[in-house]
């Protein structure tokens, strides 16, 4: 593809890729915190086995995020997410037919693999196909696609739950991934998107290979910054999701119907926070072509999704009655699934795509590997102190210092930005 599609194109493609980030993210990752309680009370685990469960998910989002990218160089970015979402979907709907321990822990390490799987590739399809003046506000619309599958979470669940129980809620799931699978397949076709290799921009600009190849590159203070700030998000903000509904319901004794409100809200809030976050991420002195390196608008959303991360971990951390529950869940959809899309957008604003794959690919490992380590430690608390509560002290503490790493990240230099793009013009 040697040039950008339409505007229009580009609208209907990032919000494909939203709700493809819905279904395999949504669903495919953040589904079973709500159905938690009662597939605990039908299959029988407790929940040290559910902390280990889901550390050993995040540990495949770990293996198959550094692996995507090699997968998408090799076959195709749109192919290789066509694949995981037809994969995704078919895990969904084993899922309804899960009896025992191992078979559903199993099936949901296969969603999160799936789910990595998609992110990273997506995120090398954005240079090429997304004009670089709206790339932050289109990967914020993509990252904010998880809360339009957690809103619609909230908004069915419930009902599913009294009507046919959570195995119901698994297979409406996978017929909404089945036929999103064949939507993106349509489009792809038609973008011809699964005959191109856009993994690889080394081979249509010979000039840049040697960005992606140097170590040095990566481990740059601007980077590292972003791996530890990814590290910290996971640890914080995973745990924190994971069991919102086992804490509402063991530890805050609130109805279902709360619990499934205040996750319809991550989903409402999530689903424009994106959008308005990325907005203030594409906003800069560009128009200043001698500017220095600047404290603009990427930084300033990076700031403002941690202290509401930060806010969303001290509320949830204080007890709280039904009504700061749902502050708390407004805060967190605020932030959590925006920053992760920022730091993306932040490396594509800073780095050539090339080398952007490489970092997006180690943020995503950081991230999961931050979200094990904060859903076994989740679980061990629930087991040694009775109650999810010192889940949420260590997310407020993760959350300080997060929002202090995102205070030192260095701003974008214009200049260097329209040097790595000049090959569009």
């Amino acid at each position: 593809m040697d040039k950008l599609p339409r505007a229009s194109q580009q609208f209907a493609f990032t919000l494909l890729l939203s709700a493809v980030i819905g279904a395999t993210y949504g669903f495919g990752v953040y589904l079973f915190p709500v159905v938690l309680p009662e597939m605990k009370h039908a299959i029988g685990f407790d929940y040290t086995q559910a902390g280990f469960i889901a550390g050993a998910r995040q540990l495949a989002n770990v293996a198959v995020a550094l692996l995507s990218g090699f997968a998408a160089a090799r076959f195709g970015a749109a192919r290789v997410v066509l694949i995981a979402t037809l994969l995704s979907c078919a895990g969904l709907a084993c899922l309804a037919f899960a009896n025992q321990v191992w078979v559903m822990g199993g099936l949901l390490i296969a969603l999160n693999a799936c789910a990595a799987a998609t992110w990273v590739p997506m995120m090398v399809l954005i240079a090429p196909l997304i004009d670089e003046r709206h790339q932050a506000k289109a990967i914020g619309v993509i990252s904010g696609g998880t809360n339009y599958g957690i809103l619609l979470n909230g908004l069915i669940v419930p009902a599913l739950l009294s009507s046919w129980g959570w195995r119901s809620v698994w297979l409406v799931s996978a017929l909404l991934t089945g036929a999103l699978s064949a939507t993106l397949f349509s489009v792809s076709a038609r973008l011809d998107l699964l005959k191109t290799r856009l993994a690889q921009p080394q081979q249509r600009h010979a000039q840049q290979p040697q960005d992606a190849a140097s170590g040095r590159q990566i481990l740059t203070r601007r980077y590292l910054l972003v791996y530890v700030i990814a590290l910290l998000c996971g640890f914080a903000g995973v745990p924190f999701i994971t069991y919102f509904s086992a804490y509402s319901h063991d530890d805050l004794h609130l109805g279902v119907a709360i619990t499934a409100h205040a996750w319809a809200l991550v989903g409402l809030v999530g689903a424009v926070s994106g959008l308005a976050l990325g907005m203030i991420g594409d906003m800069s002195n560009a128009h200043d072509p001698v500017s220095q390196p600047q404290r603009d608008g990427m930084r300033t959303a990076l700031v403002s999704a941690g202290v509401l991360l930060l806010c969303a971990s001290l509320i949830a951390a204080s007890r709280p009655n039904s009504y700061a529950l749902v502050v708390a869940a407004i805060a967190f959809g605020f932030s959590f699934f925006p920053i992760f899309g920022l730091l993306h957008a932040y490396v594509g604003k800073t780095s050539t795509p090339a080398l952007a794959a490489i970092v997006c690919g180690i943020c995503e490992a950081a991230f999961g590997i931050g979200g094990a380590s904060g859903n076994i430690v989740g679980g061990l608390c629930k087991t040694a102190f009775g109650s999810f509560l010192p889940v949420y002290w260590l997310a407020t503490a993760a959350s300080i210092i997060l929002v202090g790493l995102t205070l030192l990240v260095p701003g974008v230099k214009t200049r260097a930005y329209s040097e790595a793009i000049t090959f569009r013009a």
